[in-house]
C-alpha cells in the first residue's frame, strides 16, 4: 500500500550539533504507507426506534482517524445507515433515552452526545459536558422521571441529564479518593447505586430525594486483597445486584444481602420477542422466541481507521503492528510495499512483540496474555489449542497487566516487563521459556511501587537493565517520586543496581545496550551508563520527548530513536546525536527498524523514514 512521499530540506539544530548527513546525504524522505486497519471498535449494541414507527439495531463504534460513529441497522434486512459524530473518539456509555433518542457518553472528553431517529438529517449532536472535570462517562441508566444518570472518571462522580429541560447536573464525587465510578443502576426505589474502584472497591447509594450518598458495602468486605472494583447491575427479576471479588450480593434499598446466585441480565429483545443472541462488527443474530430458529445477518459500514498502538520487527523482514480497541494485527511487507490485515485477538491491544525462531510472540493487555504467531501457516485462527495460529498460552504471571517491554535475554530466555493490574502499585518482570512456552520465573516489585516499562540485555556483564515508571495500575496515584534505572542479575536472580538518573523523572520509556554501554531515556534526555562501573557517564539532550520502546541498533552500528517530533541517530561510541529528521506528522508510536528504514505510526497511519546506508558522520 504505497503512499505519499514528503521530503524535507536539511535542518540544523544548533543546540545539538546535528549533522543531517547522518540520516541521508539528500533530504530525508518520509513516506505514508496508508491506514492498515479500518474495522472500528464495537462498543455496544442497543435496540431502539428507527424514527418511522419501527425498530432498529444501533451499533456504537470507536475509531482513531475520525470521531466515533453510529450504525442504524434494519433487523429484518440488514440495511444500514451510518452517522458520524462531530467529536469524541469513542463512547462506553450507550442507551436509548425515555424520549426515544439515542445517547452516548464519550471518553477522553466526557461529552454527552445524542441522535434523534426522527430527525436523522441532524446527525449526532453534542449536548455538552455534564462535569467539567470528567473525561469518561462510563455507563448510563434512567430513573422513573426520565432523567439520565452517568458515572465518571477520573473523580468518581455522578452526573445527571434531564432530556425534557436539557439541564445537566454535576452531583459530585461518590467517593473521596477513588477515581473510577465504573457502573451504576437506578433501583426500583429510585435510588442510584454506583460501583466504585479501583484501589478500594465500594458500593454507594445516592438518594435523589435528599441529594445525599453513602457507602452501603458491608464493612467486612472493604479493602480485601485483590478486590478492587464493585460492579452493579440490574437483573431480569428487576432487582439490583452487586459483585465484589467472589461475593455476589442483592441490594434492597440500602440493605445488602449475600446470595449464592442471581438471575441473568435482561436479554436484548425486539418488540416481537426476537432476541439478539449475538452481535459483532458487521454481523448480528436474532433468535425467534417460539421456533427457536436463529437468523444470522450482515451489515456494512465504513471505518476511517483504527489507532496503531505498537509496531515491531517480525519474521521474513516484515513490520508487524497492533491496533487498540479493537486489537487487530497487521503486517507490512516492504518488498511488495503492501499491508495485510491478519486478524484480531480478544485483548485491548498488543503492548509488546518479539521475533523468535521465525515466529512472533505477541503479548497483549489485559492480563499480559502471551501468544505465538507462525507466518508459515497461512491462516489466522486465534485460540489455545494446537491447531490455532496464533496460539494463546495465557497470562505471564502476577503483577502483569500491560506488558510494555519484551526482550531476548541470556540463554534464549525472554524477559517481559509490565505495569500492574488496576488499583495496584508495583509491576513485575517475568522470565519466559520459549521451549516450554511458559513463565519460569517472575519478580514482583523489582522497583518498589513502580512499573517496568523498558528492558535491555547487556551481554558483557550478563545483566538485564530496565527502566521503571512511577505510575501504577489504573486508579492509583504514584507512591514514589522518581523513576529508576535498575540492573538484574539472571544468575543470582536478584536486582544488583538501582539509581535515579534524572531528578523527578516519571519514567524511562526506552532502554538499549550497545557498544559496551547502556542507553536509557527520560523526557527529552538520553542517559549513557557504564554497566561495569554502574555509573552515569553522559547526558545528551534529545530533539523532543522520547517515544516508548523506540530506541534500536541499526546494522551500521548507530542508534536510531524516535521522539514525538521525528527520527534521530546517535553515535554510540561518542554518545552524540549525529542526525535528526523532523517528521511531517506527530509520531504517536513505534518502533521497527527493517532494512534501511524506521517505521512508526501517527494515529491510524503507518509511516516510514528511510535511512542512509552509510555510517554516521562524526560531528
Amino acid at each position: 500500500m504505497a503512499g505519499r512521499v514528503i521530503r524535507f530540506g536539511q535542518m540544523l539544530w544548533a543546540g545539538f550539533g546535528i549533522c543531517l548527513s547522518a540520516l541521508n546525504s539528500v533530504p530525508a524522505p518520509f513516506e505514508s504507507l496508508g491506514i492498515p486497519v479500518r474495522k472500528g471498535g464495537l462498543m455496544g449494541c442497543v435496540v431502539g426506534p428507527n424514527g418511522r414507527g419501527g425498530e432498529a439495531l444501533y451499533f456504537n463504534f470507536n475509531q482513531a482517524k475520525a470521531p466515533l460513529f453510529l450504525v442504524q441497522v434494519d433487523p429484518d434486512t440488514g440495511q444500514a445507515r451510518q452517522y458520524q459524530a462531530p467529536q469524541g473518539p469513542g463512547a462506553w456509555a450507550f442507551i436509548v433515552g425515555p424520549d426515544e433518542r439515542i445517547y452516548l457518553g464519550t471518553w477522553e472528553s466526557g461529552w454527552l452526545l445524542r441522535f434523534d431517529p426522527r430527525q436523522p438529517e441532524r446527525g449526532i449532536e453534542v449536548l455538552g459536558k455534564p462535569a467539567a472535570s470528567e473525561t469518561y462517562l462510563w455507563q448510563f441508566d434512567i430513573d422513573k422521571d426520565g432523567k439520565l444518570y452517568a458515572c465518571t472518571y477520573p473523580n468518581a462522580k455522578l452526573v445527571r441529564f434531564d432530556p425534557t429541560t436539557g439541564q445537566m447536573e454535576d452531583l459530585g464525587r461518590m467517593h473521596p479518593t477513588e477515581m473510577y465510578a465504573r457502573s451504576l443502576v437506578v433501583g426500583p426505589n429510585g435510588k442510584v447505586y454506583v460501583g466504585i474502584g479501583t484501589t478500594k472497591g465500594d458500593l454507594v447509594a445516592y438518594d435523589p430525594a435528599t441529594q445525599q450518598h453513602r457507602s452501603i458495602l458491608p464493612d467486612g468486605l472493604k479493602g480485601a486483597k485483590g478486590w478492587s472494583t464493585v460492579g452493579v447491575s440490574r437483573r431480569s427479576d428487576g432487582n439490583v445486584y452487586a459483585e465484589f471479588g467472589p461475593n455476589l450480593m442483592r441490594v434492597d434499598d440500602e440493605a445488602v444481602t449475600a446470595v449464592r446466585s442471581a438471575p441473568e441480565r435482561p436479554p436484548l429483545k425486539l418488540r416481537d420477542g426476537r432476541e439478539v443472541v449475538a452481535h459483532g462488527r458487521g454481523t448480528f443474530a436474532l433468535k425467534d422466541r417460539q421456533s427457536g430458529r436463529v437468523m444470522e445477518r450482515k451489515f456494512e459500514y465504513a471505518g476511517a481507521g483504527d489507532m496503531i498502538f505498537v509496531l515491531g520487527e517480525g519474521p521474513r523482514g516484515c513490520v508487524y503492528g497492533s491496533t487498540a480497541m479493537p486489537l487487530e494485527v497487521f503486517r507490512f511487507d516492504p518488498r511488495p510495499g503492501r499491508s495485510e490485515h491478519l486478524g484480531g485477538m480478544p485483548g485491548g491491544e498488543v503492548y509488546s512483540m518479539l521475533e523468535h525462531d521465525q515466529k512472533l510472540y505477541l503479548c497483549y493487555y489485559g492480563g499480559a496474555v502471551m501468544n505465538l504467531y507462525d507466518p508459515e501457516k497461512n491462516f489466522w485462527k486465534f485460540g489455545s489449542v494446537a491447531d490455532c495460529n496464533p496460539i494463546s498460552f495465557g497470562g505471564v504471571g502476577d503483577g502483569h497487566l500491560r506488558p510494555r517491554a519484551m526482550i531476548r535475554g541470556p540463554g534464549g530466555s525472554i524477559y517481559i516487563g509490565s505495569e500492574p493490574p488496576y488499583g495496584e502499585l508495583g509491576g513485575a518482570m517475568a522470565v519466559w521459556d520459549p521451549k516450554l512456552n511458559k513463565t519460569v520465573e517472575n519478580y514482583r516489585h523489582l522497583v518498589t511501587n513502580q512499573s517496568i516499562v523498558s528492558l535491555a540485555y547487556e551481554p558483557k556483564t550478563g545483566l538485564i537493565f530496565g527502566g521503571s515508571s512511577i505510575s501504577g495500575g489504573g486508579g492509583t496515584r504514584p507512591a514514589e517520586k522518581e523513576a529508576k534505572l535498575f540492573a538484574f542479575d539472571p544468575e543470582k536472580k536478584k536486582k544488583v543496581f538501582e539509581a535515579a538518573l534524572a531528578p523527578g523523572a516519571a519514567r524511562y520509556p526506552a532502554t538499549l545496550a550497545a557498544d559496551g554501554r547502556v542507553f536509557t531515556t527520560a523526557g527529552d534526555k538520553l542517559f549513557v551508563v557504564d554497566p561495569l562501573a554502574m555509573k552515569l557517564v553522559q547526558t545528551v539532550s534529545l530533539p523532543g520527548g522520547q517515544v516508548d520502546i523506540s530506541l534500536g541498533l541499526h546494522p551500521s552500528g548507530r542508534l536510531v530513536g524516535l521522539t514525538s517530533k521525528g527520527v534521530y541517530t546517535v553515535n554510540p561510541s561518542t554518545a552524540k546525536i549525529t542526525g535528526f529528521a523532523a517528521s511531517p506528522v506527530r509520531v504517536s508510536c513505534g518502533f521497527a527498524l527493517v532494512d534501511d528504514a524506521v517505521y512508526f505510526a501517527s494515529g491510524a497511519e503507518l509511516w516510514r523514514c528511510r535511512l542512509a546506508t552509510t555510517n554516521d558522520a562524526t560531528p
